[in-house]
């Protein structure tokens, strides 16, 4: 795969910002969240007490409402906006730990978690290489033992329900335009997202990803240093199928 054809990091630090927030923060139902936070925790395997790791934790969508359960949270995430959401989202409640920095390089001693997390496609920007060592990582600071979740869109999935074009109704009189493109052989797409408000005026943000098969990610973590990978089809331990997101749970 040629990665000269995905997105340099200053286009993501100009995405994952105010931008991704108009976007995603007020879609989704915090209700929903909160089970898809508490099933990913469960099928993680972390301990009553047990220290839990959420990279790339965002705007705090499961790393909130897990802390708010009494769980021991850290939240990791480079974006700082994103992170100053996450602190609001805690406010008057107990909060995750949350900590900026990129996910290549995480600022925590070996096998400092019992388990880990990694929700919502947060891989795919960097690269296979990159990628790899964004495993590695999580690897590193798991205990032996230890369960990462990772919970992503997969390859076969999108060429089945690929399309090139819609519309979301974001509220507020808010719409959001997708347009893609796919290369399934390079597992390559490309989207250009257009915010338009309620006076019509637009912004735009384009970027490419890669899109992985469920056989690349298990070869990734095991070179990663994950001793197994099982794929479910959904965050119950469901089976793995190509209709469905693909969930992998991971053992250091």
């Amino acid at each position: 795969m040629d990665e000269r054809a995905l997105s340099p990091q200053a286009t993501w630090d100009a995405f994952f910002s105010d931008f991704y927030l108009r976007v995603h923060a007020g879609v989704e139902p915090r209700d929903e969240a909160r089970t898809q936070a508490l099933a990913a925790a469960a099928l993680s395997g972390c301990p009553p007490g047990g220290e839990l790791l959420d990279v790339a934790c965002g705007f705090g969508r499961h790393a909130v409402p897990l802390a708010q359960e009494g769980l021991r949270v850290t939240g990791v995430d480079r974006s700082e906006p994103l992170l100053a959401e996450a602190r609001r989202r805690s406010e008057g409640g107990r909060a995750p730990h949350l900590v900026a920095a990129d996910y290549r390089e995480l600022p925590f001693a070996d096998a400092r978690f019992d388990a880990a997390l990694n929700l919502f496609t947060s891989l795919g920007y960097l690269g296979d290489e990159d990628d790899t060592r964004v495993l590695a990582e999580i690897a590193r600071v798991l205990r032996p033992g230890g369960r990462l979740v990772v919970e992503t869109m997969h390859r076969d999935l999108l060429v089945r329900s690929f399309q090139d074009q819609d519309w979301r109704l974001l509220g507020e009189g808010r719409l959001l335009l997708e347009q893609r493109t796919f290369d399934p052989a390079a597992g390559i797409a490309q989207t250009t997202q257009t915010l338009i408000d309620r006076r019509g005026e637009r912004d735009s943000r384009t970027f490419s990803t890669r899109i992985y098969t469920a056989t690349e990610l298990v070869a990734m973590l095991r070179a990663a240093g994950f001793e197994t990978a099982t794929c479910y089809g959904d965050l119950q331990g469901g089976p793995f199928a190509t209709d469905r997101r693909l969930v992998i749970v991971a053992r250091r």
